[in-house]
């Protein structure tokens, strides 16, 4: 449109650190972990960058830049020095874009539809919602027929038990429900090979944990494809492992081989309230997990046994998954995020592409031939209409907070409170963690 900006100016990563608030309000964030590069944790145990946390947004920006940068030379047929230099000039008005080649043409809505009235020579051209055009069934096309590959969503924060939408956090994804379609798939006999399509930052490291190894019992009956969406790092990346292909996006993160695990120390609050926390206990760790009090020196060491041994079991998955020492891992590990390409070239995933690529992979593996068309089976099943609305009745308050904070506050607003959240709004507490930075993105 003629009024439009193109927002076209490079890459930025923008970091929240909350330590000094927390000290602020007598919060203590007695949070561990393992990995040099695990910088999850950082948002609230630093008041800002640390050098290898510096290092790694760059490495993700640089690489993210390079991309749009050779994109937009092959579409809009230039080099890349001048994409370089374009971008530099950005943002554009519509009428600059226009002349530097960026858009083809500067019309509105109207405009567009006549063109295109135009060329199809079809004055009763007409126009579909995009919700309607969702709604339309692939089979009432003729089409989704054929053998059947199970294609499995695995969207959202990993967390134990069944899945669920959290108005800050949005989608989580359960490991009983994940686990449950896993098996269905599995189980089912007219179901040739399954992919696993994933769009996670991790979560816990025991729902990980739990998948991780129902997904592996499927493999034994299945080819197993993942397909990595915007997401697969930390505990998304960890129940990508089984799969006999990982299909990656040039742009997703992944990687993030790590783990950090603690608690927040919320007594500093009470007491500028002037409230006080007294407690009785049986058990030398009884009150290991206590808000009032950090860890001592005995729970730290309990701590990090802990992560330290899931790090471990962590790494040597990989290493047996990709084929490579646990050295060789823990040289690419140790919380490092990285870009689908990099993980390419670092042997962290096998191909690139999306869906189509992991489908049509998944179909070579079942011996199905390539041009034959296939029935894709979604789990979770989408839910009727009937339990849509009885969840939105068990959980009005929930859904009536979740639609004023998408209309009041902006999406910079809605990720700093959910970063002052805090992963305990999810995850209990003294949980191990296998998760990923928060990122602000431009």
């Amino acid at each position: 449109m003629p009024a439009t900006t193109l927002d076209l100016a490079g890459v930025a990563t923008y970091q929240l650190f909350l330590r000094g608030t927390l000290d602020k309000i007598g919060v203590y964030p007695d949070i561990h972990h393992v990995g040099e590069f695990k910088a999850a944790p950082n948002s609230y145990t630093e008041t800002g960058y640390t050098s290898a946390h510096r290092a790694m947004d760059e490495w993700l920006n640089r690489d993210l830049y390079d991309q749009i940068v050779k994109g937009i030379a092959e579409g809009r047929k230039k080099s890349e020095a001048d994409v370089r230099a374009l971008i530099d000039r950005g943002p554009f008005l519509a009428q600059d874009a226009l002349r530097a080649g960026l858009v083809d043409e500067v019309l509105y809505e109207d405009q567009v539809a006549e063109r295109m009235r135009d060329e199809e020579a079809d004055d009763d051209l007409d126009t579909i919602d995009g919700d309607d055009y969702g709604r339309v069934s692939a089979a009432s096309l003729g089409l989704n027929r054929g053998p059947r590959i199970a294609v499995i969503y695995a969207v959202g924060a990993i967390v134990s038990g069944q899945s669920g939408y959290d108005p800050l956090n949005g989608a989580a994804v359960g490991s009983d429900t994940l686990i449950e379609s896993i098996r269905d798939a599995r189980e089912d006999s007219s179901v040739r090979a399954i992919v696993l399509r994933v769009d996670s930052p991790g979560g816990s490291a025991t729902a990980s944990d739990a998948v991780w190894r129902e997904l592996m019992l499927a493999r034994e009956k299945r080819p197993l494809i993942v397909s990595m969406s915007d997401l697969a790092a930390s505990g998304g990346y960890y129940i990508a492992m089984p799969g006999q292909v990982i299909v990656a996006q040039p742009s997703t993160l992944t990687g993030s081989i790590g783990i950090f695990g603690g608690k927040f120390m919320t007594g500093g609050v009470y007491k500028k309230l002037g409230a006080n926390i007294e407690s009785t206990s049986i058990g030398k760790h009884a009150e290991m997990n206590s808000a009032a009090r950090p860890y001592n020196a005995d729970e730290v060491k309990k701590v990090r046994e802990q992560l330290e041994s899931f790090y471990k079991q962590f790494v040597g998955k990989v290493a047996d998954a990709r084929g490579k020492t646990p050295e060789q891992i823990d040289a690419i590990a140790q919380g490092r995020v990285w870009t689908g390409q990099q993980a390419l070239h670092n042997g962290l995933v096998d191909a690139l592409g999306g869906l189509g690529k992991a489908i049509e992979i998944a179909k070579e593996k079942a011996g199905i031939d390539a041009d034959d068309e296939v029935q894709l089976v979604v789990y979770p099943e989408p839910k009727s209409f009937y339990e849509l609305v009885s969840e939105f009745s068990g959980a009005r308050g929930g859904a009536a907070g979740g639609a004023w904070l998408l209309s009041n506050l902006s999406a910079g607003e809605r990720d700093a409170l959910r970063m002052l959240r805090g992963p305990g709004a999810l995850f209990r507490r003294g949980e191990l963690l296998a998760l990923m930075p928060f990122t602000f993105l431009r």
